[in-house]
This record gives structure tokens, C-alpha cells and sequence, in this order.
């Protein structure tokens, strides 16, 4: 870990001291104004500077420089040329607003992209943090500061033109919160042009005339220059993927498949299908599409008439807000795979269609007895109820089909298995084996995230599953036994931290007292900050006189409302 000192205590300053702190980091001190900052480069990997820009050349030229420190800064707007002349130098501009040190000590470690040139410690340091590093040289750094002011001032100021003239009705600010963010996250999934609606967009003269006339002289040159900035983004929109709902039965296997984003339209579509004698495939996906996913598509192809793909990164299956701000989100890219791979339809909603009122949370949620309180329920508090939630959603409202769930997620199936049979739901689950890459990785969206050397050591994942079932081919039928094998594998790997390595009867997920019959072994491990999972399956003969696996566990599926709780 390095070493770091910072000058600057401000807001900034002190955010990314705790940040870094509680990254692992040997945090030296934060020097304010009026301190003597002469030998402050001593001693330190790092020495970061957070004042303000104007002082940046200043404060820098007053640092003696010191052999093998880098000299860095959070200036989005400046180069490194103010830091001068320390001859190791850095900038990561974190693109995340900082309100106050306290939410900025979580931000700063929530995921957020920084933009970093100079010295390699730059994105070192980012990846300590958890965070996104892009390169942005010293050229083009006053048009990216300014793109960053765009997209967090001027819109924090479009937000407070929204309060005024909503206080106007009676209104405040926050009926319109929820609009802003469906906005924001559309812009996210297609990109500003395919997102934008109103009547800017669809030139309705009439509409914009009555809102010049009621919001007021004070306020219509704002409003106005809003409005040509919509009419110049209308003329940029392109065709595309994305058609509106319009309801009836999708296209089949076009190739680009028809997106909707309301509920209603998804279910309309479906029914349509089913009422044309057509038989409905349903693949449920948090996006960021790979092989995997493309091959549960093309399973629902060959079998189904329809294909109907979901792509909604859902909020209530992560306990970690960091992990779910890092859920790599791509809609365009996502289209493209679903659409090679067959898929007719794709349901896309923003967080508010499935749960109305969010961030509150919602007052029904599902919870499956049983088999959700080991390995990743245990690890995830929660995160199963989040995932038998959204899956009843997407099911009651795809109606009778046929839904596919890779075996990645061996537990996430039987959790899904066991909700479709005991709520009656008229959905066959179907189960599709793991994709590897070639040298036995699963694919995972996550994967992304792994640097070469995490890449690497991802490996050991497979590896311990290996030792697992090498261990129950020689003929070993204690489930410990078992367990050390595949343990030993993850433990001597670096870069590996183990969370859980299992070998469980494959219908209950419990550990019998002797193996026998269908047994599935599943590992967790956490390499380079990524949570990865893994499983593999194989069927093992009773020892001679020994008892098998037990029986069932008995069913409980429970649903309750937030006042029950």
C-alpha cells in the first residue's frame, strides 16, 4: 500500500483522506494553510495536492522535491504542467461532486470514474479506491472539465430553475426527482439523443408557446435555451434499436429486436404472442451481455416461438451500494448480442417502472425458505430476496412461457425453481450449463473488471472446483474433506480471497454427513475487489453400507408487507 500526504483540507482534501485511509493507504497527514509544506514530499509515495487550481502552482513550487515521490493533484481543469518542478507527477480528477467530506469519503469509493494522467501511481491509486481510471492528457483538458461542469453544475442549476417554477404550482422539488432520474438513467441506457422526449423534441410549437407564456420573464431565457438545446439534440437523433411501445406481438427474428420500457407494454406484447398460438421464451439478464447470455437466448430461439429478453440492473440484489454503482451498464451494446442471438423483444424498464416510489423500498417483497440462507445468502444477506422479487415481477407480468437461467448461478436457479413451483406460477424454469472461456473460466459480467494479473489468478476458481471433484473420483465421501481440497486451491492463490468453498447435496444446497448421488460443489472468492462465483456438478455412488444424502428440506415461501415487518 503507499504512502500518502496531502495538502489541502478542504472539502476534497479530507473526502480522499478517508477514502484513501480506509483503502488500506498509510495516510501521513493533511497540511492546511499557514503549515510549512517545504518537506512535505519526504518520506511519502505520494504527496496529493487538493487546493484550490489557483493555488495548485504555488503550493507545488513550494514543496522541496523529493527522489521517487509523486507529485500529484485533483484538478480536473489543470495540467501537470503547475506541478513543476517535481520531476514524478500525477493528476486523478475523481468525476464525482463532493458535497461534504462525509459523502465524499463514500463516493470516492463507490466505483466513480476518474480522469488521471502522468505518473502510473495515478491509476494505482484509482484501483485502490475501487474506481474507473480513464486518460485524459493535458491537450484536451479544459474541453473535458468543461463536458464534467455541464454534467453536474448545469444540470445541479436546470434542477434549481425546476424548483422555482414548480413553487409556482405549490410544488416542490421533489415530484420531479423521480423524473430527473429515469431521464439520467435513459440517457445511461441509449444515450442522450435516443432519450430525449417532450415537445422539444417532437416540435409541438403550441405546448412550448404556453410555457413561455406562465413561467415568467425572469425565468424564459433559461427556459429557451433548454429548449434549443433539446431542438439540436432532436436533430441528432438516430435510427436505431429503440422503437416506441406500440403494443401487439413483437417482430420475429429480425435482428434487431423491438425495445419497450413500460410493463404494460411488455406484458400487451407477450399476450399478443401467446394469443396468436405462439410460444413465449423468456431470458431474464441484468445486461452487460456476454456468451453466456447469448447462449440462453439461443436456447429460447431454437425452442420458442418468441424470445423476449429482460435488461434491468436490479437494485434490490446488491448489499454493497459501491458494487452496484460499478455494474457495468451498456443498452446499445446489449441489443446488438440479444439481438444476434434471436431475441424478439427486450424489456427494459428504469428502476421507478418496477419499483414505484424508489429508493423507498418496496411493500412486498418474496422470500424463499430453505435455500436462500447459505453460501450467497449467507455471504449476501438479502440478496436472494431482491432476486425472488424482481423474478415474480418479471414472471407474472411475461405470463405462461418458457424462462431460461444459466447455471452459473446454480443457487439463483434453485431459488427461481422453487418460487415458480410453490406460487403455482405457470413458468417452466429451464436450467442451461455454464459458458467457459477456453481455459475454464466462467463468463461473467463481472469478469470485465479483472485486471490481466486478476484475470489470471480467477483461474484458481476453476482450479479448486478441479481439486473438489478429483477428490470425490478417488472416492472420498466426506463432505469436510471434500471442502479442505478445494479450500487449499483458493487459499495458495494470490490475488484470491477466498469467501466460501462448498460441496452440498444438489437438490437442498445442504452438506450431508456422506456424499452421495447428485452433489454440486460452488466457491466464492474475491480477486482484485471483484466477487466471483463458480460451481460444477457430478453424480457419486453411496459408500458400500453408508447412507446417502438427505431428503428434502421442507418448502417455505413467504411474502410480507413492509408493516409485517
Amino acid at each position: 500500500m503507499f504512502s500518502v500526504r496531502l495538502i489541502g483540507p478542504g472539502r476534497a482534501g479530507r473526502a480522499m483522506a478517508a477514502a484513501l485511509a480506509d483503502a488500506g493507504c498509510d495516510v501521513r497527514g493533511l497540511l492546511g494553510r499557514g503549515e510549512d509544506v517545504t518537506g512535505a514530499a519526504e518520506g511519502v509515495d505520494v504527496l496529493l495536492l487538493c487546493t484550490p487550481d489557483r493555488a495548485l502552482a504555488e503550493v507545488a513550487a513550494s514543496v522541496r522535491p523529493a527522489a521517487g515521490t509523486v507529485v500529484a493533484h485533483l484538478s480536473g481543469a489543470s495540467g501537470l504542467g503547475v506541478l513543476a518542478p517535481h520531476p514524478r507527477r500525477a493528476s486523478l480528477h475523481p468525476l464525482a461532486p463532493i458535497p461534504s467530506a462525509e459523502v465524499g469519503r463514500v463516493r470516492l469509493r463507490s466505483g466513480v470514474t476518474f480522469a488521471v494522467a502522468g505518473d502510473p501511481v495515478a491509476r494505482e491509486l484509482v484501483a485502490l479506491l475501487g474506481g474507473r481510471a480513464v486518460e485524459v492528457d493535458d491537450a484536451e483538458r479544459t474541453a473535458y472539465h468543461a463536458a464534467a461542469c455541464v454534467a453536474s453544475n448545469h444540470l445541479v442549476a436546470l434542477m434549481g430553475q425546476v424548483e422555482r417554477i414548480a413553487a409556482s404550482t405549490g410544488l416542490g422539488l421533489d415530484p420531479f426527482l423521480g423524473l430527473a432520474r429515469s431521464a439520467l438513467a435513459d440517457v445511461a441506457d441509449l444515450g442522450p439523443a435516443r432519450a430525449l422526449t417532450g415537445p422539444a423534441a417532437r416540435r409541438d410549437e403550441e405546448t412550448l408557446d404556453r410555457h413561455r407564456a406562465v413561467v415568467g420573464p425572469e425565468e424564459r431565457p433559461l427556459y429557451d435555451a433548454g429548449v434549443a438545446l433539446a431542438r439540436r439534440l432532436a436533430g441528432q437523433a438516430p435510427a436505431g434499436p429503440v422503437v416506441p411501445d406500440r403494443g401487439g406481438a413483437p417482430g420475429h427474428r429480425t435482428g434487431r429486436p423491438r425495445v419497450v420500457r413500460s410493463a404494460s407494454a411488455f406484458a400487451a406484447a407477450l399476450d399478443a404472442a401467446r394469443a396468436e398460438g405462439r410460444s413465449v421464451g423468456l431470458v431474464p439478464t441484468m445486461g452487460a451481455l456476454h456468451a453466456g447470455h447469448q447462449a440462453l437466448v439461443a436456447r429460447a430461439a431454437a425452442e420458442c416461438d418468441v424470445v423476449a429478453a429482460t435488461v434491468f440492473v436490479n437494485p434490490l440484489q446488491f448489499d454493497d451500494p459501491a458494487d452496484l454503482a460499478a455494474y457495468h451498464r451498456d443498452l446499445p451494446a446489449d441489443l446488438a448480442l440479444a439481438g444476434e442471438a434471436g431475441a424478439d423483444l427486450v424489456f427494459a424498464p428504469g428502476v421507478e417502472e418496477m419499483y414505484p416510489g424508489f429508493p423507498s423500498p418496496p411493500a412486498t417483497t418474496v422470500h424463499v425458505a430453505g435455500v436462500t440462507e447459505v453460501l450467497e445468502g449467507r455471504s449476501r444477506p438479502g440478496h436472494f430476496d431482491g432476486v425472488a422479487t424482481v423474478v415474480t415481477k418479471l414472471f407474472a407480468l411475461a405470463g405462461r412461457c418458457r424462462a431460461y437461467f444459466g447455471e452459473k448461478d446454480f443457487q439463483q436457479l434453485a431459488v427461481v425453481r422453487r418460487l415458480a413451483a410453490d406460487l403455482s406460477l405457470p413458468v417452466e424454469v429451464v436450467g442451461c450449463p455454464t459458458v467457459r472461456e477456453p481455459d475454464g473460466l466462467a463468463l461473467s459480467s463481472r469478469n470485465v473488471r479483472l485486471g490481466p494479473e486478476g484475470r489470471g489468478a480467477a483461474l484458481a476458481l476453476r482450479g479448486s472446483l478441479d481439486a473438489g471433484l478429483a477428490a470425490l473420483a478417488a472416492g472420498e465421501r466426506c463432505p469436510g474433506a471434500v471442502r479442505a481440497a478445494m479450500e487449499a486451491v483458493l487459499e495458495s492463490a494470490p490475488l484470491v480471497t477466498p469467501d466460501y468453498a462448498e460441496v452440498v447435496d444438489a437438490g437442498t444446497l445442504r452438506v450431508p454427513e456422506v456424499l452421495a448421488g447428485e452433489v454440486r460443489l460452488l466457491v466464492a472468492a474475491v480477486v482484485e475487489g471483484v466477487r466471483l462465483i463458480d460451481n460444477d456438478g457430478t453424480t457419486v455412488a453411496a459408500p458400500a453400507g453408508g447412507s446417502g444424502a438427505g431428503g428434502d428440506e421442507p418448502r417455505q415461501l413467504v411474502l410480507t408487507t413492509r408493516e409485517e415487518r
